[in-house]
């Protein structure tokens, strides 16, 4: 039923000489600094020669392009439009197209496209988006993955599916995996993803709609600090929970939820056995002799400390003991005026780039190593290597001086970020 009247209404109106107007779908996108291109058509095909065809923006009177009496009236046009605009016209079939040239921001909005007969008007309504290139690339870090660097560039707010492009620094081709989705504007996201090996030099990531719009691009040189970064973040992935053991703990060593320490003038009055340090340090429950192992002591603005691990069988009694690998010591310290060193066996001294308030410490036991991370800024402070063997225990140790008022240094929570 609803179809016959349809049809009957179809007939009625080409008998009276009525038509309607079909415009562009109900939104229109296009990249700023393109074209935009609005067709608007009369059905049943209806010769127009004699009609006023009017593009308007928003309202009726707001002329975006007019057409009347045989000509285009370029002096009825809003100011933004004049020299814009374009009609291209097919009318004795009633079609017409509306080209305008370089849009901006400012042209979004809805627009109107009119004819106009002595006896009939109809109108038509649709919305143009304009959108800026998509977003410049972000290039992350992902890890070690199939012997190489994972490298992932991110990008959203395409209007379709764009041309990306990996390009190493003497600008070839890098091959990549990439995906998009959609939207719920109807914009596309891109991810994109390339393994490239150490020391490859510079890295970049171009995105761009057509091979000959504009490209934005993103680049990263994959250097020793990037290296450094990644290992950093593999090492975390193997985080464990480290927990202090009080009865190890020095008797000026008060410890809190088995986690930070913090100096006391007045000693404890704590069973003195084996298990106990004489040295103001404390060891944790926790002990490894295999695996990697990976966790973060803050040690904030203190002075004089030590970081590391040790053999389970230390002399607990010795006070003077020099902390080196002959003596079952992997440390790395701070003493004053930021003189941070290792001892492998001799002292080493070393230079962080920034005073590290958050410590990494990894212990890869098969591959006979240990590594301290300087977590502020993600960085590489120093690595030990030695064959081990036996229970390891992470160590702890704070020296104070005279007058100074020392803070807890205390086993922080790793979220892997």
């Amino acid at each position: 039923m609803v179809v016959v009247l349809m049809l009957a209404l179809a007939l009625l109106q080409l008998a009276s000489g009525q038509w309607h107007v079909i415009g562009p779908e109900n939104t229109v996108q296009v990249l700023v600094g393109e074209d935009a291109v609005f067709p608007c058509a009369l059905s049943p095909e209806t010769n127009a020669e004699a009609m006023e065809v009017r593009f308007f923006r928003e309202r009726f009177s707001a002329v975006v392009h007019l057409y009347q009496g045989g000509k285009d009236l370029e002096h009825m046009q809003l100011p933004a439009y004049r020299g814009r605009s374009e009609l291209v016209k097919d009318f004795k079939d009633g079609r017409v197209t509306l080209v305008l040239k370089k849009v901006t921001t400012a042209d979004a909005g809805l627009y109107g496209c009119s004819f106009s007969s002595q006896t009939y008007e109809q109108e038509a309504l649709w919305e143009l988006q304009v959108s800026e290139m998509g977003s410049t690339p972000l290039i992350s870090l992902m890890g070690f993955v199939d012997g190489g660097i994972q490298l992932l560039c991110q990008s959203s707010g395409w209007l379709s599916q764009p041309i990306v492009r990996w390009e190493n620094s003497q600008g070839h081709d890098l091959p990549a995996h990439s995906k998009m989705n959609e939207d719920m504007h109807g914009l596309v996201d891109v991810e994109t993803s390339v393994i490239i090996q150490e020391g490859s030099g510079s890295v970049s990531c171009s995105i761009q709609l057509t091979q000959q719009s504009p490209a934005v691009r993103s680049r990263v040189l994959v250097g020793g600090k990037i290296q450094e970064k990644l290992k950093w973040r593999e090492a975390r992935k193997h985080a464990v929970e480290v927990t202090l053991d009080p009865d190890t703990a020095h008797p000026q060593f008060h410890i809190s939820n088995l986690r930070a320490m913090c100096y006391r003038n007045v000693p404890q009055d704590v069973p003195q056995t084996e298990k106990r340090f004489t040295r103001k340090c404390v060891v944790a429950t926790q002990a490894f002799q295999t695996g990697k192992h990976y966790w973060e002591v803050d040690v904030g603005c203190n002075e004089y400390w030590y970081l590391g691990v040790c053999w389970d069988d230390v002399d607990r009694r010795g006070k003077y003991v020099t902390l080196s690998p002959s003596n079952g010591y992997w440390v790395l310290g701070l003493r004053a005026d930021q003189n941070y060193f290792t001892i492998n066996p001799s002292i080493i001294n070393l230079s962080p780039k920034t005073p590290p308030r958050r410590v990494g410490i990894f212990l890869d036991y098969e591959g006979g190593a240990i590594s301290f991370f300087n977590v502020n800024d993600e960085s590489l402070i120093y690595t030990l290597t030695h064959p081990f063997h036996g229970l390891l225990r992470p160590y702890l140790e704070h020296q104070t001086y005279e007058g100074e008022n020392p803070h807890p240094i205390s086993i922080c929570p790793v979220s892997l970020r």
